[in-house]
């Protein structure tokens, strides 16, 4: 369907995606990679990302919750899928019978899963979350190595993996991150000598997979840089990945209007000359945040115009002054490429306040994917 019946739309670049996957083979080499599709693929889409990336050759699929993993597998999706976060006990009978992976954090969490799966004479491949320093989900090191002694009585788990989540990897001082690494070393080492030796091993997200190439094991987890971002440092490699996702809307409505007119609630804005103001279809429903009021920037034929007024539900106005020739049904560029001029992700969120990786989340079910 043409994108002219779109009232807004996210574009996603699958050529873009496959460059990027090459990108991180190229750095990790042999080492399994686990495509994480947390928050609909960081707004991608789940479902066609999992089909484009298994199609591609990745071993495994990571998801945040059990609803992900699920809908991936109603999807017809038949590749592993991890849940790397938790799962609580009225969701464990559908993510036993769906033959989903399950990282371990409590031991009364593993106890129940257990008895899950004895009522349905299933076993569920498990990986143990050791907590090193996030401070979030997993067991403490010291938790850790009893749970790994007593496991093997829970005779419907089979621990196929070992994990942990680093708290920042690409800090200038690397020391924390080091005795990280260390202490899941440790945990790795353990686990070893108990006989736990064809283990996934897994600790590196994105970040660390660029940053610290001592922490891949046999596999990483890559999320944000499949869709060609690095926020925090990632240079020189943030510059060979290519950003997969373009937003788009268009104007709905144009009105002449002169000095001293107020834009949108509150009346935030007054416009400081004679202009011309358009309203577009997209609004914080959409995942346009209201901080980007009277901050923000689209661009309209190629040339930037600002966002004036307060971001509303539905609506957005923009000033079209640079732009004197634009007209109703013209297509505005709110993140991406327009000729020689782009709006990057690293200037939205700057203008939002919020992290590169949550803009994309937030984008909302009205965003139309289309997927070129």
């Amino acid at each position: 369907m043409s994108t002219q019946t779109y009232r807004a739309w996210a574009t996603v670049d699958t050529g873009a995606i496959r460059h990027n996957l090459d990108v991180i083979r190229r750095r990790v080499g042999d080492t399994r990679l686990m495509a994480v599709l947390k928050a609909n693929a960081y707004g991608h889409g789940a479902v066609p990302m999992a089909r484009l990336l298994v199609q591609q050759g990745v071993h495994a699929l990571g998801v945040g919750d059990s609803g992900e993993a699920l809908e991936l597998r109603e999807a017809g999706i038949s590749a592993p899928i991890l849940i790397v976060g938790g799962v609580i006990p009225g969701e464990m009978p559908r993510v036993v019978a769906a033959d989903i992976e399950v990282n371990l954090h409590t031991v009364p969490m593993a106890e129940e899963l257990n008895a899950e799966a004895e009522r349905q004479g299933r076993t569920v491949r498990v990986h143990l979350k050791v907590d090193t320093g996030m401070g979030r989900l997993g067991m403490q090191p010291f938790e850790a190595v009893p749970f790994l002694h007593n496991l093997r009585r829970l005779k419907h788990l089979q621990l196929v993996g070992l994990c942990t989540h680093f708290s920042y990897p690409n800090e200038r001082n690397p020391a924390f991150t080091t005795r990280q690494l260390e202490t899941f070393n440790l945990a790795v080492e353990v686990a070893r000598r108990l006989g736990y030796r064809d283990l996934t091993l897994h600790a590196s997200s994105s970040l660390a997979l660029f940053g610290r190439s001592d922490a891949y094991f046999n596999m990483v987890r890559t999320g944000i840089a499949l869709w060609g971002h690095l926020p925090g440092g990632g240079a020189p490699w943030l510059a060979r990945l290519k950003p997969a996702l373009s937003l788009k809307t268009r104007i709905l409505f144009i009105k002449e209007v002169p000095e001293g007119t107020p834009i949108g609630y509150n009346r935030t804005y007054y416009t400081p000359a004679p202009t011309r103001i358009a309203t577009l279809p997209i609004g914080y429903d959409d995942g346009y945040r209201t901080a980007l009021s009277n901050k923000a920037e689209m661009l309209v034929r190629g040339v930037r115009c600002p966002v004036v007024g307060r971001v509303s539900m539905d609506y957005t106005t923009l000033d079209l002054g640079p732009v004197p020739d634009a007209r109703v049904g013209d297509e505005v560029t709110l993140l991406g490429g327009e000729g020689k001029a782009a709006i990057t992700l690293d200037e939205v969120a700057g203008w939002a306040q919020c992290v590169p990786y949550e803009f994309l989340c937030g984008l909302g079910r009205r965003v139309v994917r289309v997927y070129a």
